[in-house]
C-alpha cells in the first residue's frame, strides 16, 4: 500500500522531550523524518523554543540551543509538559505555554508541509506516549490553529504507531509476531504486536509491558539484555525485532544482538513512530484494502449498525465501525423512521455472525398521520469514553416542522 495521487501525510511524534515528523506522499518509498540541520539525521528535535534578545525572533532546533547557550536569547523547553498543565512562562514578558507551544509547532509542521499548505493534508497524525482527555483537548486545539480540520487529525499513542508501521512491512516481517524494544535510559520496555489470523480482517493488538533496569556497571548491560530477551520471545514466533531509544547506542550489544538476531531479523533507530503516524494516516484512508484492524483501550470494540430499507431491500448501515478511536466519533444521519416509536442497534464484535439488539424507546414521540417522522441521530465521545447517541425530531423544515423534542442514550 502506497500514497495514491497527491495523498500528504504528515506523522508528528510529539514529546515533552523531543519532537519529530515525517512526511509521506507518492514520490517517497517510505516516510521521510526531516531533520533542522539538512544533511544530517539530527530528527529529535526539543520541544523548545527561544526568543532572541536583540531581535525578537522565536528559534528552535539547534539554532535555540546555540542561541541560548550564548547568552542571546531566552529558552523555554518541555513545552508539551507546561501547555497540559496550563502553565504561564515569563521571558520578556508573560506567555502562555499554549501559545508557545504553538509557536513552536507552526515552525516545526513548515518543514514538512506541502506547497499548498495544511488544507492539502490527507492525514496529519499525532503520536504520543500516552492518549489522555487532557493530550486530546489540547491537540484539537493546536491543530485547528494550524488550519486542520478535525477529519484531517489523528490522535494515537505509540503502541499503534507501532503497530501501523510494522504493518507496512514487508508481509514475512510481521507473518508472526513483532517486538519492539525501547530503552530510553535504564529501563527496558517492550511492546509485542499479534495478530489474531482467525479473522477477517485480522484483528492486531499491541501488550506493552516493562522488562526491567538494566544494572548501574554498563559492562554488565549486554549480558543483562540478552537474558531480558531471551525471555521475551521464549515460547513465541517472532518475526521481526525493532530497538529503538538512545539507551540502546553505542557498541555494547555482542550476545544481546545474537540473541535478537537467531532466525529473525532485527532493525535499529529512532524515528519509527513517526513515520508508523504517517503509515497510520494511509491505513486509515484506505482501512478496505488494510488486512488489520488495531484494538486497544481507546477504540470503539464493536460496530454499531442500524436495519435500513431501500426500495424493495434491507441491509445493515454502519453508525460506527469497530476499531476507530472514541475520542474522535462524530457522526451525524438523518433517517426516515417508520412504525413504532423506537431504534434498533445491532452491536456485532469484528469477525462475529451474531449481534446484540439494543432497543432505544423514544417516548411522546409525534408521529405523523402515515405513520412515520425524520430524525437526526448524532453519535459523540462522552466522559470516559463513553459512546452517546443523541436523537432529535427535526421534521421537514419549513414544509412541517418537527417537535424538537431529544433523547439522550449511552451505546454500549
Amino acid at each position: 500500500m502506497r500514497p495514491e495521487g497527491d495523498e500528504w501525510y504528515i506523522g508528528v511524534e510529539l514529546g515533552n522531550q523531543y519532537t519529530l515528523i515525517s512526511r509521506y506522499h507518492r514520490n517517497l518509498p517510505e516516510p521521510e523524518t526531516i531533520s533542522t540541520i539538512m544533511g544530517t539525521e539530527l530528527y529529535q528535535i526539543p520541544t523548545a523554543i527561544c526568543k532572541r534578545k536583540a531581535t525578537g525572533k522565536w528559534c528552535f532546533g539547534e539554532e535555540a540551543s546555540r542561541v541560548a547557550e550564548e547568552g542571546e536569547g531566552a529558552y523555554v523547553d518541555y513545552l508539551l509538559e507546561k501547555a497540559l498543565r496550563g502553565e504561564t512562562v515569563l521571558l520578556d514578558r508573560e506567555y502562555q505555554a499554549g501559545d508557545l507551544l504553538l509557536v513552536f509547532l507552526r515552525k516545526v509542521f513548515r518543514m514538512a508541509l506541502p506547497p499548498q499548505g495544511a488544507e492539502a493534508v490527507e492525514k496529519c497524525v499525532f503520536s504520543m506516549e500516552e492518549v489522555t482527555d487532557g493530550m486530546v483537548a489540547l491537540l484539537w486545539e493546536m491543530s485547528g490553529k494550524l488550519g486542520f480540520s478535525k477529519d484531517q487529525v489523528i490522535i494515537q499513542d505509540h503502541r499503534e504507531s507501532f503497530y501501523a508501521y510494522a504493518v507496512c512491512q514487508e508481509p514475512e516481517l510481521w507473518q508472526y509476531d513483532s517486538m519492539l524494544f525501547s530503552c530510553n535510559g535504564e529501563e527496558i520496555w517492550m511492546k509485542q504486536l499479534v495478530c489474531n489470523k482467525r479473522t477477517k480482517p485480522k484483528i492486531a493488538e499491541v501488550d506493552e509491558i516493562c522488562l526491567g533496569k538494566l544494572p548501574e556497571n554498563v559492562k554488565d548491560w549486554d549480558i543483562a539484555f540478552s537474558r531480558m530477551a531471551q525471555d521475551a520471545m521464549s515460547g513465541r514466533i517472532v518475526s521481526s525485532v525493532y530497538l529503538i531509544g538512545s539507551g540502546f547506542e553505542g557498541n555494547w550489544m555482542k550476545e544481546s544482538l545474537q540473541v535478537i538476531c537467531r532466525g529473525r531479523r532485527a532493525f535499529q533507530g529512532k524515528n519509527l513512530y513517526t513515520k508508523g503516524a504517517c503509515y497510520a494516516g494511509m491505513l486509515a484512508v484506505h482501512q478496505e484494502q488494510a488486512e488489520t484492524v488495531y484494538f486497544c483501550e481507546y477504540k470503539v470494540q464493536e460496530h454499531i449498525l442500524i436495519k435500513v430499507s431501500k426500495g424493495d431491500k434491507t441491509y445493515f448501515y454502519p453508525l460506527l465501525e469497530a476499531g476507530c478511536n472514541r475520542h474522535q466519533i462524530g457522526r451525524r444521519i438523518r433517517i426516515l423512521l417508520e412504525g413504532e416509536p423506537a431504534l434498533e442497534l445491532w452491536l456485532q464484535k469484528p469477525g462475529s455472525r451474531e449481534a446484540k439488539i439494543e432497543s432505544l424507546e423514544l417516548p411522546d414521540l409525534p408521529m405523523e398521520e402515515t405513520g412515520r417522522c425524520r430524525l437526526l441521530l448524532s453519535l459523540y465521545a462522552g466522559e470516559e469514553g463513553r459512546i452517546l447517541l443523541n436523537v432529535q425530531d427535526i421534521g421537514w423544515g419549513d414544509i412541517l416542522a418537527g417537535s424538537g423534542r431529544e433523547w439522550e442514550y449511552e451505546v454500549g
